[in-house]
């Protein structure tokens, strides 16, 4: 039998009232009769403060059984942690992994739909930042790539991989991205003076950049503000969208986009990325007295990149040479991503956006950077369109024939034979 409750009617001292009288010796015969059960009574207290103490033995013969107190635990749920990662996005993050409602746009949102969440907690890497005021962020886990963007207050899914749930990369377009290198000096605007280096950067919507095709600025064509003249003019007197037309006039390419830069913005994006590492084939020197770069691996400050890519006079095929060196530079820093990974992102383009101007939404550039991770171990075809060099109205221009027509046909969709 169990100790008896402290509040039955065994309670030690529960209204006891002490009484002193005289009795015959019959009753007190009566009464010593009857001791055992005096006894019992007057031990029941005692029992129940010795029950209580647990500092007296128990009176022999009476047993006790206790039940164990059982404290439930309810465990903590999974949740995805990163170090340096702010906390509404790690719960963004959390219902992608371990299961529940996720934000996304465009045809990343039925593809996360058919993804089987892990279930478990999860540690993720990665950087956050800002594009045109955007904030932005790219997180790896594993082989997977995870690209954000907050709009308000919630962390939206613009782009990514995520093998480990068996999720495979939502198609991006092909896209055709046209690179400005404006000559402006400041305070000149970047937009209205001369384009002295003409990209259109391929991207393939399965295996990732497709290929670089630089156009001498000397190319004599049409303009689309009309007119014939050099095609670094078009900047001038048409701006980025008349820059943009006579390309796709003299190119037949479609262009998606655009990103442009000035001399003062090119030298504030390689001074914040820190340098562009660049592998050159010979030494290559400045027509102001310096080396520019010698053979082999070199770190390129902003002073040295720019010169890189304005160089011309020491260059055997002048204008041809100076933007094959202009591709040289963009495949230079496609390399220092791919080896910063893809994590690395946002951080890098929140040090770019400072210094460039591009009619590309934020999901476009995110999902345009992502490219050079699709296929990284596949390298990026540079190529200079060919031409003769006549002349026009008394210029020495560069006259685009059938080579160039070949290569703008190849870069189309984006992807160029090597």
């Amino acid at each position: 039998m169990g100790p008896p409750r402290a509040d039955g009617p065994f309670r030690a001292g529960a209204g006891t009232r002490h009484t002193v009288e005289r009795v015959s010796d019959s009753t007190l015969r009566s009464l010593l009769s009857r001791r055992s059960v005096l006894f019992g009574l007057a031990a029941a207290p005692l029992a129940v403060v010795a029950a209580c103490s647990g500092d007296k033995p128990e009176p022999a013969g009476s047993t006790t059984t206790t039940t164990p107190s059982t404290t439930t635990t309810t465990p903590a749920a999974p949740k995805v942690t990163g170090a340096g990662l702010p906390a509404d996005l790690l719960t963004a993050l959390t219902a992608l992994y371990v299961g529940g409602k996720v934000s996304a746009v465009g045809t990343v949102a039925p593809a996360l739909a058919k993804r089987k969440p892990l279930g478990k907690a999860v540690k993720v890497t990665g950087t956050t930042g800002t594009w045109k005021g955007a904030p932005i962020a790219t997180v790896v886990q594993g082989k997977d790539l995870t690209m954000l963007v907050k709009d308000g207050k919630t962390w939206k899914v613009v782009g990514g991989w995520w093998p480990s749930m068996a999720t495979y990369r939502p198609a991006f377009p092909t896209m055709r991205v046209l690179a400005i290198g404006s000559d402006a000096r400041n305070p000149q605007p970047v937009t209205k003076c001369r384009a002295d280096a003409l990209h259109i950067i391929g991207v393939d919507a399965k295996k990732g950049v497709g290929g670089i095709v630089g156009i001498p600025r000397d190319s004599w064509v049409s303009l689309s503000s009309g007119g014939n003249s050099k095609i670094n003019a078009a900047l001038v007197f048409g701006g980025v969208a008349g820059q943009v037309k006579t390309i796709e006039r003299a190119s037949g390419v479609q262009i998606d986009g655009y990103v442009i830069t000035g001399f003062k913005g090119f030298r504030a994006m390689v001074k914040a990325l820190g340098g562009i590492v660049l592998v050159a084939q010979k030494s290559l020197q400045s027509v102001d007295g310096f080396r520019i770069v010698k053979p082999g691996s070199n770190k390129l400050d902003a002073k040295h990149a720019l010169a890189f890519a304005r160089e011309r006079k020491h260059l055997p095929n002048g204008d041809f040479g100076r933007s094959a060196n202009q591709g040289a530079l963009i495949k230079a820093g496609i390399t220092m991503a791919r080896k910063a990974g893809p994590g690395a992102l946002a951080g890098m383009l929140s040090k770019m956006s400072p210094h460039l101007s591009t009619d590309l939404s934020v999901t476009e550039v995110l999902n345009l950077s992502a490219s050079l991770y699709v296929n990284a171990s596949a390298g990026v075809p540079n190529k200079v369109v060919p031409g003769s060099i006549g002349t026009r109205e008394g210029q020495s221009v560069v006259l685009l024939g059938s080579g160039a027509r070949s290569i703008f046909s190849d870069m189309k969709n984006g992807l160029l034979r090597a």
